[in-house]
């Protein structure tokens, strides 16, 4: 046996080893939600739920579609589903329990059927305890921070979102580290 192919074979075994043992992680987090709570709710059976969540967050504005009109409701059930935990699924899934009891015990209604102006009262509670749990610094992060973040991702990626809300070009030109901003311009999406 050469060197070339003792490199190949211990290459080989050692990158088996790395895989296998890494398999238990990733495949948990492929895994999906396995509700044996009566209370909770499967994440994708609330999918009007997170996309009218999203829409508040980032609301149809000047012309310009908001959350809703660029596919984040199936976008966040997706990215629960293949890029989390079962336990942060199910604190996700929690929480949005947690978004309707709030708005049926403020306004007896469900949130879905909410103003806006509604909506944004409901926000400010659960805006408050996130970060309330930011500066505590408890794991995991909160519900709302996780919708949150959720939204920005999905909706600054979207080409709604990178085309409609930001400036785009479509071929950039050369590389400007800095560009001043005039008052009321949009941010480069490129």
């Amino acid at each position: 046996m050469n060197r070339r192919e003792a490199v190949r074979r211990a290459t080989f075994l050692l990158g088996g080893a790395i895989t296998f043992s890494g398999f238990g992680a990733f495949a948990e987090v492929l895994n999906p939600i396995l509700v044996n709570d009566t209370k909770s709710k499967s994440i994708a059976s609330q999918e009007a739920l997170i996309a009218e969540i999203a829409d508040t967050i980032i609301p149809d504005n000047k012309g310009v579609p908001g959350a809703k009109a660029a596919g984040l409701g199936p976008f966040i059930v997706m990215m629960m589903q293949d890029c989390y935990t079962a336990d942060i699924q199910k604190h996700f899934a929690d929480g949005l329990m947690k978004v309707d009891e709030v708005s049926k015990g403020k306004y007896d209604k469900s949130f879905i059927a909410l103003t806006l102006k509604e909506r944004e009262e409901i926000f400010k509670i659960f805006k408050a305890e996130a970060q309330s749990q930011i500066k505590a610094g408890t794991t995991p992060s909160h519900f709302f921070q996780i919708i949150y973040e959720l939204t920005c991702l999905g909706y600054y990626t979207s080409e709604i979102g990178a085309t409609q809300a930001l400036r785009y070009v479509h071929i950039p030109g050369r590389y400007e580290a800095c560009i001043p901003l005039q008052p009321g311009q949009k941010a480069w999406a490129t």
